[in-house]
């Protein structure tokens, strides 16, 4: 189908009485301004404009609900297409679906929200600036002169609570890489590689900062509601212990942009694990949302 044409059917979609009706539940006020920007992403990604609606639907209001934008830009949140291949009877069928994803820098800021924190720092560690890690102590020991650029030896994440709690952690990259590889659907064992395309494969250092940040946020930040709700709602998307049988699930290989600062939905690999939940069997999408104002 023309790339028109989906648009159109997306914009019949979203504007019909009882979507609106939908949305204007979950953001109020912010209804019509959020509309015309989730339809502005659809008409500047002709991939995401071959998704569903309905799946565009469900992680859009995923975002809403956590009060996140989802302009690709802004890196804090994003409406990703993915090819989702399962079972239908005895045929294999490959389905186009938007998946919620959230930002390392989405959930800084709900981490954020809670009042508690006083900062929050993540980058690489470069060979030559590298001096050693203390792990009884939990501190780099750096040559304190400024890099940039050169051989990654690791990737860091600190947080720093008001009430003087403080803690970082440190992996070496061969860490992230056998982590990536164990829990990553888009390694692939016979290839000895991640898919061209993924996240893993084009974005390794920003796929390891996220790995690494919300390592730290899970484990030793406060855990606000919000911040519950957004790794509730990574873990729902592409669940492949539900009753279809999913045969693979992954990122078509979209613009760079959007593909940046991806955060994807595992609790440890930041890797898209499981099937989406908004759609029933019957195909219908279910929206039961709460509003992030009531809270």
């Amino acid at each position: 189908m023309p790339t028109n044409q989906l648009t159109t059917n997306h914009n019949s979609f979203f504007k019909s009485p009882a979507v609106k009706n939908r949305i204007e539940q979950v953001v109020g006020k912010r209804a019509e301004q959020f509309t015309t920007s989730l339809l502005s992403i659809i008409s500047n990604n002709t991939l995401l404009a071959k998704a569903t609606s309905e799946s565009i639907m469900g992680a859009a209001m995923k975002a809403a609900v956590l009060n996140l934008p989802i302009e690709p830009s802004l890196g804090f949140a994003y409406v990703v297409p993915y090819n989702r291949k399962y079972k239908d009877g005895t045929q294999w069928v490959t389905v186009n679906e938007a998946q919620f994803q959230i930002g390392y820098r989405g959930l800084i800021q709900l981490a954020q929200r809670s009042g508690q924190i006083r900062n929050i720092e993540h980058g690489v560690i470069y060979e030559e600036e590298f001096l050693g890690y203390d792990k009884m102590k939990g501190t780099l020991k750096l040559t304190g002169d400024y890099v940039d650029s050169g051989v990654i030896k690791g990737y860091f994440a600190s947080l720093e609570l008001i009430n003087g709690f403080y803690k970082m952690i440190y992996w070496p990259k061969e860490k992230v890489v056998d982590h990536a590889k164990k829990y990553s659907k888009t390694y692939d064992k016979k290839e000895g590689d991640f898919k061209p395309g993924t996240p893993w494969a084009t974005e390794f250092d920003s796929m390891a900062i996220k790995t690494l940040v919300k390592e730290l946020l899970s484990k030793y930040a406060p855990l606000s509601v919000e911040m519950q709700d957004a790794i509730s709602a990574d873990n729902e998307d592409l669940n492949f212990n539900q009753s279809n049988e999913i045969k693979d699930a992954e990122p078509i290989n979209t613009d760079q942009q959007l593909l940046d600062d991806l955060m994807s939905v595992d609790t440890e690999t930041g890797e898209i694990l499981e099937e989406s939940t908004e759609l029933k069997e019957n195909g219908e999408l279910d929206l039961k949302y709460e509003d992030p104002n009531a809270r």
